[in-house]
């Protein structure tokens, strides 16, 4: 009996045989993450903490050679012919994407988001929702027979729920995602996000939406000629594709938009270093724009340099003096770059991360002209949001002042701080306003208080001093609920980031503003 090998076959077989050998490599590489638990095993530990101990280390950091393994192990999987791999499902128009299967319960997410939105319109707050899109088209199915996805369906739940409780709410699927066509114009081919083309449009429709409220704002930039894009071939990995690797799908284009108009303002991110310039050196981390490392970069996070838990954008040269407040995904990341050339001020939290206070004790102590949240439909059924809008209703109480403050310079960045003792008590809220910030010596960007319990930093603000001086100092910030009171103070710098070395500043007209929970 003959045995032909044809040429998909040898190919396969071939495959095998080199993905066999760089199986027996990566465990030569890493025998002491396979030997260790096998040898506690062996001197009496149970078959469970083995089995635990041996997936921890192959599947977490400490396994050497990963990426190269998975993206081998993704190179063989498209010879195979697969289109599903590491669950990361290939679309029949080449595109990746990730189901959501079962489909979950969004009531209770609708059920909040309504409650936030009362509670805004007893403050007369305008809300928005967005239903931002996800790249499974609305009307077409790319998907291969037999795979299900409910990513759509939970979209129509949530626009469903949320009109049915008058909940102000715009869908932009239905002008980004309808059709093939759509989704392949402003999608990633190998991450779940929109391109910069996507977000730019996005940015027009939000626009649009706040104008329906505020029919005074100006459309200074949405004019796609006022922005320069560009676009890098073969840049990047989106975030599916480092789940398959680059040799599964291949890797995606990077898009760029920046004004050719000139633009001033500052950004501080929490828990990372503030900014002060214009558009380019505020919004762009030019490290992430880069060819190298597929499988490390996140060229998404471009815009910013990732998510954080809040992020302040502060534009005194803005023509809309409108203070946006925003609840956000990861979406959000180049919408509010675009956004932050348009108004004076955003502040954007991300409810999953920023846990300092409620949403309404935010908008309680940081009164905002509107807000709007926007979410694409894979994130809306997160558990981060089962305690979205809770309330607990604050009163104002007393005004403590404190006059004037003058932070001098120090040769030890870590000494020489002013600080301002306080009587605080654990579990309740202040508001820090100030008149003025004046430099003295040299021009520091900005000015940063912290809130200290001991020598542990709770939390801190970074002024504009540009910025407040016309449109003034506020700091809303919350204690948290203590048995016994902490040894908390406020320290004042001159600078941003504490940047005190060498400069002077006064802080003129001090105040505190004390705000209890309502008793029950």
């Amino acid at each position: 009996m003959r045995f032909r090998l044809n040429g998909k076959r040898a190919a396969r077989i071939l495959g095998c045989a080199v993905f066999c050998l760089i199986l027996c490599a990566m465990a030569f590489f890493n025998r002491t993450l396979i030997l260790e638990p096998v040898a506690a095993f062996l001197h009496g530990g149970s078959f469970q903490e083995m089995k635990g101990t041996l997936q921890e280390n192959l599947l977490g950091g400490r396994l050497r050679y990963r990426n190269e393994l998975l993206t081998l192990n993704g190179g063989y999987a498209r010879l195979e012919g697969r289109d599903e791999y590491n669950a990361i499902q290939t679309m029949t128009n080449g595109m990746l994407t990730a189901v959501i299967d079962p489909l979950p319960d969004v009531s209770p997410f609708t059920e909040n988001v309504s409650h936030f939105c009362r509670f805004l319109e007893g403050e007369g707050i305008p809300f928005l929702f967005v239903m931002a899109p996800y790249k499974c088209p609305v009307t077409e199915n790319l998907l291969p027979a037999g795979v299900t996805d409910y990513t759509n369906t939970i979209g129509d739940l949530v626009m469903t729920q949320l009109r049915e409780r008058n909940v102000p709410a715009i869908d932009l699927r239905a002008t980004m995602s309808q059709t093939r066509e759509q989704v392949e114009k402003y999608f990633y081919r190998t991450d779940h996000h929109w391109n910069a083309e996507g977000a730019f449009y996005a940015y027009q429709q939000i626009m649009e939406a706040i104008r329906a409220d505020f029919p005074e704002t100006k459309t200074t930039y949405e004019n796609a000629e006022l922005w320069e894009k560009t676009v890098l071939p073969n840049w990047w990995l989106g975030s599916h594709g480092k789940r398959v690797g680059p040799l599964y799908d291949g890797v995606d284009d990077l898009d760029l938009y920046l004004p050719v108009f000139d633009t001033e303002m500052s950004r501080y991110s929490l828990g990372v270093w503030a900014y002060k310039g214009n558009f380019r050196k505020v919004s762009i981390r030019e490290w992430f724009v880069q060819e190298s490392d597929y499988m490390r970069l996140d060229n998404y996070q471009r815009y910013l340099g990732g998510g954080y838990p809040l992020t302040l954008h502060r534009n005194q040269g803005a023509e809309n003096q409108l203070k946006l407040l925003m609840y956000r995904d990861s979406f959000m990341l180049p919408v509010e770059c675009f956004l932050s050339t348009e108004f004076t001020s955003i502040d954007v939290l991300d409810p999953r991360e920023y846990g300092a206070m409620s949403e309404m004790d935010y908008v309680r102590l940081n009164p905002p002209d509107m807000v709007i949240m926007m979410n694409y439909p894979g994130t809306l059924a997160n558990e981060f949001f089962a305690s979205f809008g809770e309330d607990r209703p604050l009163l104002p109480g007393e005004i403590k002042a404190y006059g004037d403050l003058t932070v001098r310079g120090s040769a030890d960045a870590e000494q020489g701080y002013e600080i301002l003792p306080a009587d605080f008590e654990s579990g309740k809220s202040y508001v820090l306003t100030m008149d003025g910030i004046q430099t003295r010596d040299g021009a520091p960007e900005g000015a940063t208080v912290a809130l200290y319990d001991g020598d542990k930093r709770l939390d801190l603000t970074i002024f504009d001093i540009e910025y407040g001086s016309e449109f003034g100092f506020r700091w809303g910030f919350q204690l948290p609920q203590k048995e016994t009171e902490g040894e908390y103070r406020l320290r004042f710098y001159a600078g941003i980031n504490g940047a005190t070395e060498g400069m002077e500043l006064d802080y003129q007209g001090i105040r505190l503003q004390e705000f209890a929970a309502k008793p029950e």
